[in-house]
């Protein structure tokens, strides 16, 4: 079974003067990429009014343990 999680960027500050990313990953383990992008929707609408810039994506676990 194929098990998704949420991994990417989050960005925050004025761009050339205090900009800082930090790479985030999702601690919720999904059953379908569906599902997991689903939830990327709904965490980018929760931050929408924050003026955090996110880059995120749907990745299998097994590709994370190939890298790791």
């Amino acid at each position: 079974m194929l098990k998704f999680f949420l991994v990417g960027w989050v960005c925050l500050g004025t761009p050339n003067v205090d900009y800082k990313c930090v790479r985030m990953a999702s601690e919720v383990v999904h059953d379908t990429y569906e599902s997991c992008n689903e939830y990327y929707q709904l965490v980018a609408t929760d931050l929408a009014d924050t003026g955090a810039e996110l880059n995120f994506t749907c990745v299998q676990a097994g590709l994370i343990e190939d890298v790791l």
